[in-house]
């Protein structure tokens, strides 16, 4: 005679409708999951692992499977949103290095910012006997909604929005 015959092995109350953790499984995450895998991915590290031979009760009572589906869905659902925002802080931290690299790379030196520079008289093409045209400085077209970048192409706006803000 088994001592745990009709013992819940997660609350330990005795029930009537019992299942059993090693033989069933049940719907979560839109699968079908069986409840010894629920069971031990959602135990403490410190707890022994699940044994089908061990000592202890094999069954659960209904309640309790539906408090470890929420348990178990809730667990995915905190991991995965973890995931997401470590790469999110990734590409973050990987952009604002970037950035910083490049405005070291456009600083002037200080012993150049006190020394004149002279600059050459403006002339028209005309004037120089050229037919160049004059054109002038181009702004961006191109602005991302999403973190105000602006781009001078659209070609450079779609890749930004693809690769920076893909899972928006």
């Amino acid at each position: 005679m088994d001592i745990f015959e009709n013992l819940c092995r997660t609350c330990g109350n005795e029930c009537l409708d019992l299942l059993n953790i090693y033989e069933v499984s049940a719907k979560a995450l839109d699968k079908m999951v069986p409840v010894a895998e629920m069971l031990s991915s959602c135990l403490p590290a410190n707890f022994p692992a699940l044994e089908p031979s061990d000592a202890y009760p094999k069954l659960i009572c209904r309640i309790c499977l539906k408090k470890l589906t929420l348990v178990y869905e809730f667990n995915h659902q905190w991991m995965a949103a973890h995931t997401e925002f470590n790469v999110a802080l990734k590409f973050e931290e990987r952009r604002r290095r970037s950035l910083a690299s490049k405005s070291q790379d456009f600083k002037v030196p200080d012993f150049l910012k006190t020394q004149e520079v002279p600059t050459a008289p403006k002339m028209s093409p005309e004037a120089c006997g050229s037919n160049l045209t004059v054109t002038e400085e181009v702004e961006p077209n191109f602005k991302c909604t999403i973190c105000d970048e602006s781009f001078l192409t659209e070609k450079a706006w779609r890749l930004h929005r693809n690769f920076s803000h893909k899972d928006l």
